[in-house]
Formats: C-alpha cells, sequence, structure tokens
C-alpha cells in the first residue's frame, strides 16, 4: 500500500503516543472507528431486545519498525526516523526505542549509517539490517512521509505551542518567532526540526513529542469523527505497511484499548564517535542487552 536523542539508556513514559508515531495514531483512529461502530451495534441490539457478548479479541506480541521519510512523497532516501514499537498486549506493556539515523552497522557486509539501508533496498532492507544488528525479529514494518504530519496538523486545525527561540534554517524551511502561537502543519514540523538550541538532539526529541501529544489530543476531540475519511485517505497517500486487513483492524482495536496506557521511551544506549573522518553513533554492546530484552 502506498499513497535523537545520544547518550546512555533514557527511560521515560509518555501518556498515549510518542516521538513521529503518526501512523500509530492513525491506527488508533481506526481503532476508535471501529469500537464506535461494534458499540452503536451494539445499543441498537439491545433497543431491539437482542442478546450481545462481549468478545475480547487478543494479538500476539509483535516488533514494528517505524521509519520515518523526510522526502518528497514518491522519493527515495534515507530515513530521518528509524523506531521499534514493541508492543505486548498480554502484559499491557508497550516499548518504543529510537535508534540514532547515524548508527554504524553492517549494511550488506560494509559498514554504514543505519539511515542508509532504507536508501539501498527499500523497507525490507531496513528491517533485515536492523534484525542481524539486534538479534531480534520484526513482524511488520510502517514506513510513513512526514507529509502526513503536516496533513494530519492541517485537519486538526493547527496546534498551539510556545517557540522558546528565533528559530531560522532557511535550507530547512524553518523560520519561526518566539511566543505562544498556532502552528499550521508546515510550521509544527519546522518546529519538531529545529537544532539549533543548547539541548541539541535531545531539544528536538521533546519537541517532536510535545507537537505529537498536541495532535492526538487534536485527534481525539469529538469534532474529529467527521474528518475520518480524510484521515484514513491519509494513511493511504503517504503510509506505507505490509499489515493485512485482519491484522490492521485487530492492531487497531487493541491500539485503541492502549491509547491511555504509557508508552515507556528507551534509546539505544550508545556515543558519537568520528571514524575516518566521518561522525557515527556506536552502540555500546555491553549495555545493549538491556534494552533489547524488551523486543525478544
Amino acid at each position: 500500500m502506498r499513497k535523537n536523542i545520544f547518550g546512555d539508556i533514557s527511560r521515560g513514559y509518555i501518556r498515549g503516543v510518542s516521538p513521529f508515531l503518526v501512523a500509530f495514531i492513525i491506527f488508533m483512529m481506526l481503532g476508535l472507528l471501529f469500537f464506535w461502530y461494534d458499540s452503536t451495534q451494539q445499543q441498537a441490539a439491545i433497543e431491539n431486545g437482542e442478546e450481545t457478548e462481549e468478545e475480547e479479541e487478543m494479538i500476539d506480541p509483535m516488533n514494528i519498525l517505524i521509519l520515518g521519510l523526510d522526502v518528497a512523497k514518491g522519493s527515495t532516501g534515507r530515513t530521518d526516523t528509524i523506531m521499534l514499537l514493541s508492543f505486548r498486549p498480554d502484559r499491557d506493556e508497550v516499548y518504543l526505542m529510537s535508534i540514532p539515523r547515524d548508527t554504524r552497522v553492517k549494511i550488506k557486509g560494509s559498514n554504514d549509517k543505519i539511515n542508509a539501508a532504507y536508501a539501498y533496498g527499500g523497507a525490507e532492507l531496513a528491517r533485515k539490517t536492523i534484525e542481524e544488528f539486534l538479534d531480534i525479529e520484526i513482524d511488520h514494518h510502517i514506513v510513513l512521509n512526514y507529509e502526513a504530519f503536516v496533513t494530519l496538523i492541517d485537519l486538526s486545525g493547527g496546534i498551539e505551542v510556545d517557540v522558546p527561540v528565533r528559530m531560522y534554517v532557511p535550507d530547512e524551511n524553518i523560520n519561526l518567532q518566539p511566543g505562544l502561537q498556532k502552528l499550521d502543519g508546515a510550521g509544527a514540523l519546522a518546529y519538531a526540526r529545529f537544532r539549533g538550541t543548547t539541548e541539541g538532539d535531545l531539544g528536538r526529541a521533546k519537541r517532536q513529542q510535545e507537537i505529537i501529544k498536541l495532535l492526538v489530543d487534536e485527534l481525539l476531540k469529538p469534532k474529529m469523527v467527521i474528518k475520518l475519511p480524510q484521515i484514513i485517505q491519509t494513511m493511504t497517500d503517504y503510509v506505507e505497511h505490509d499489515f493485512s486487513t485482519t491484522e490492521l483492524m485487530k492492531f487497531a482495536a487493541a491500539a485503541a484499548k492502549a491509547k491511555n496506557k504509557p508508552i515507556e521511551s528507551l534509546i539505544l544506549p550508545g556515543t558519537n564517535q568520528k571514524i575516518s573522518g566521518i561522525w557515527y553513533y556506536i552502540a555500546n554492546e555491553k549495555k545493549l542487552p538491556e534494552v533489547v530484552e524488551n523486543f525478544q
């Protein structure tokens, strides 16, 4: 279907959503639609004097690779965002690990940055590279173009943020004045991508979390029900995945039920290192098992 943080292990809780999980949000919205329809049918059956039975449908634990592309629709480039989602509905647990895009790995036998895998061989090569690197199995992948992010912000009517500093990087279409303001999709993407604060990539990750949380708050408002067809169309246009229709609906339903549960956020442990004139992120092999065990 078609259309970062650096340092030691970091753990935190993000209520309901996590950085750049736009695809997850869309699936969650589909789940809400599913439950809205199901509850309507059950209410109609009750009013007609019919008996109803509630069925609890569980899905198997799964690892989902999420790739974010910062390129125009239809283009192939390096992945700007790489995340692993470990969904454990049997234990009501969800883990999300961010993998810095400069992480040094083997791609087809040669050392390279992990974000190059998608450019060389699409989602399948990116998936295989990460499976071999972390010694895990990945069940599904989701690839989203950031145009989906922009479109969803615009559909919600924009979000209000307090821009802390002047943000100006003309080459990246970033031009924001400081202060409280309402941002459209393009403005919100610029705010989320900006790196030029004292916190660097850490500040960028925090802003991504802030924007997504605000977006989710807007998407889950009753007013957005009438825009569900447009939200679904956004998924069709800008999100690629390998779920079957049945798997998608089961995952959407499970995601909707889990929407208020905390997601434990993890960062691939490691440090920056310059090798042959190129900066890489080198994973800490001693600390890696502590994080990876959540995905095995």
